[in-house]
């Protein structure tokens, strides 16, 4: 496909212009409202979603569409402008990136696409999206739609990479966790992992978990892939699961439904059958819940995307630590009382932590781009598509420091300056007290056993020496 327009269009800045953001937002809502019911038979068609699920997808997506179009105030952004000319410092000013492609994941594929390009949209971008040919009908809906929807020399659908040359003029937004190096990059192959500890409210973990893993087919990047869970709740928490995993069956998404949707395929639940370091618990048709018995077994180092949910039981919160995660996790779902969830946060490594609790939206759409900031309200941050071009009028304290030392005019405000830097630091005031935490506490507890043994064993030696001495006289 030709993308010329889109460097052109790029290089005129026309996508900077806030009123054009505008009017670029209210054709693209008023495109998708037209044809939402198309867009909600294409998303059911190709996924097998429930009624609610599909509902869900739509209603996020379109929600990030209006929060990003909020965000946009002509009149801030006149302010931020003149900043400079009314003598003020503009740390705020920023542009677009300039021209950003999207490799949007097949996982809600509407949500996923809309997410990205909305906030490319309201950050001043132009926008490529790359949509491969298939066979699934919502792509198809999107390539017809959506360059009616919007200026045509500042957005393109393309089903192939472009050469090198444009690329290295692009931000890449990859949803599909592919080995790109640069740009906003959602992690693919790592996990979702949560913990049940013993300090947990069981029934309400296991229903939050049972939901999450069962949601949407089991493909969410936010999916738990395997939930730790401690020994002695172990069997409390299975029940639950197997409870709530009947109840959540039994509905539209249920075993009837999946199999008029999707025949029986091959998947975790078989190879399970002849591994023996792994037990089924209870299943049906695709989907199931397995306790993971053998902490080598390969079930623990996979990505799961099906109604299948692991367990596997740890004896403490430091042996759910050291359970070997292969690297930097997508989330840690930990559900415990606050000191112990702090603990599990504070040493397992996780992009994102939710504690007692996993959000329900977050299992649409991809994962949030590694190592960039969180955004509460969207899935991707405007910010992340833009450049920050910051402008000063006012001279900092550091050019002030700067300028009167190598100036060499004073001595006086230098000499100063200098005795100044060479002053020892300021007390930090604080308390030399210390908080008593796991490692601490374990420490402490086994010098106490430690000690109350000693006491007892001198005691008694010191009892017998006494009665014996006694006799003897």
């Amino acid at each position: 496909m030709d993308l010329s327009r889109v460097l052109a269009a790029n290089i005129d800045g026309r996508t900077q212009n806030t009123r054009y953001r505008q009017g670029q937002f209210d054709r693209l809502q008023s495109v998708l409202v037209e044809h939402v019911a198309e867009i909600h038979d294409a998303i059911r068609s190709d996924s097998g979603h429930t009624q609610q699920e599909v509902r869900a997808e739509i209603v996020l997506a379109l929600q990030e569409l209006r929060t990003h179009y909020m965000s946009l105030s002509l009149q801030k952004d006149l302010e931020v402008e003149y900043r400079i000319a009314h003598g003020k410092d503009n740390l705020e000013n920023a542009r677009g990136a300039g021209i950003v492609y999207i490799v949007p994941s097949t996982h809600t594929l509407f949500f996923s696409v809309m997410s990205a390009m909305t906030a490319a949209l309201a950050a001043g971008n132009c926008i490529v999206l790359e949509l491969p040919q298939t066979t699934m009908s919502l792509p198809g809906l999107l390539r017809r739609i959506l360059p009616g929807a919007l200026d045509h020399d500042t957005f393109a659908i393309t089903s192939q990479r472009p050469d090198t040359s444009f690329m290295s003029k692009a931000l890449l937004v990859v949803q599909t966790g592919s080995d790109a190096s640069a740009g906003l990059i959602s992690p693919g192959t790592s996990r979702s992992v949560a913990v049940v500890d013993r300090t947990a409210m069981v029934t309400e973990a296991a229903q939050s978990l049972v939901a999450a893993r069962f949601a949407l087919g089991g493909r969410s990047a936010y999916s738990p892939d395997v939930v730790l869970v401690n020994e002695f709740v172990m069997k409390p928490f299975v029940e639950a699961v197997i409870q709530h995993a009947s109840k959540y069956l039994a509905g539209e998404n249920g075993e009837g439904r999946q199999i008029s949707v999707s025949p029986r395929r091959s998947g975790v639940l078989d190879s399970i059958q002849k591994d023996r370091t792994a037990r089924i618990l209870v299943s049906g048709s695709n989907w199931g819940v397995v306790e993971v018995q053998d902490r080598n077994s390969a079930l623990l180092k996979r990505k799961i995307d099906e109604k299948v949910l692991l367990v596997h039981p740890v004896t403490s919160l430091d042996d759910a630590i050291d359970v070997n995660f292969d690297g930097t996790l997508t989330a840690l779902y930990a559900f415990a009382a606050p000191a112990s969830a702090k603990y599990l946060t504070q040493f397992i490594d996780a992009d994102i932590a939710w504690v007692n609790h996993v959000p329900s939206h977050m299992l649409i759409g991809p994962a949030l781009p590694r190592n960039a900031p969180y955004s509460p309200d969207t899935r991707y941050a405007t910010s992340q598509f833009q450049k920050p071009r910051p402008h000063l009028i006012n001279p900092s304290a550091s050019a002030y420091t700067a300028q009167t030392i190598l100036e060499n005019e004073s001595t006086v405000k230098s000499d100063a300056l200098w005795r100044e830097t060479l002053a020892p630091l300021p007390a930090t005031k604080q308390p030399p007290g210390f908080k008593i935490g796991f490692f601490e506490q374990g420490i402490i507890t086994g010098g106490v056993l430690t000690l109350a043994s000693l006491i007892a064993t001198v005691s008694t030696v010191g009892y017998y020496t006494w009665v014996y001495v006694r006799m003897r006289g």
